[in-house]
């Protein structure tokens, strides 16, 4: 076991981040706003690329799957991602650890590149956005003693 190795905690959802840096392996939770601070949600006013017409009737609907909301949300996870790999590197992180609800998990996940991957700890499915550093220390080390 690691015990003086940095960690940097992701805790996000769509729309929200926070970073936090714990130095030491169940140390205090330092919160660093700073690296993230131009990182906001970007609104999609892009309209839809099409509509269908039914035959017969008043219905239609339109042709891409994924609304707004959910490109924004998705840009702006990618983005987070490609900011968290940066930082892994510039502030040499030895371990990752990512909590966000199960869509913006899986958003992260396959959005970080291969070496940052490898450094990927513990995650959880969760929002934790509103969470206290006390609260978020409890979390890690539940997700730490699961085998």
């Amino acid at each position: 076991m690691q015990v003086y190795g940095k960690c940097l905690i992701v805790v996000a959802d769509g729309a929200n981040a926070r970073l936090f840096e714990e130095r030491r392996r169940g140390g205090p939770l330092k919160e660093q706003a700073g690296w993230i601070e131009d990182l906001k949600p970007v609104d999609v006013a892009v309209p839809a690329k099409g509509r269908v017409f039914e035959r017969f009737g008043q219905g239609s609907h339109t042709v891409e799957a994924a609304s707004p909301k959910d490109r924004s949300e998705t840009r702006f996870l990618e983005t987070l991602a490609a900011r968290v790999d940066r930082l892994i590197v510039s502030e040499r992180f030895d371990e990752v650890i990512l909590i966000a609800p199960p869509r913006a998990l899986g958003t992260l996940r396959t959005s970080l590149p291969s070496a940052s991957l490898k450094r990927l700890g513990p995650s959880e499915a969760a929002e934790r956005c509103g969470e206290t550093p006390a609260a978020l220390r409890t979390v890690i080390r539940r997700l730490r003693s699961q085998p």
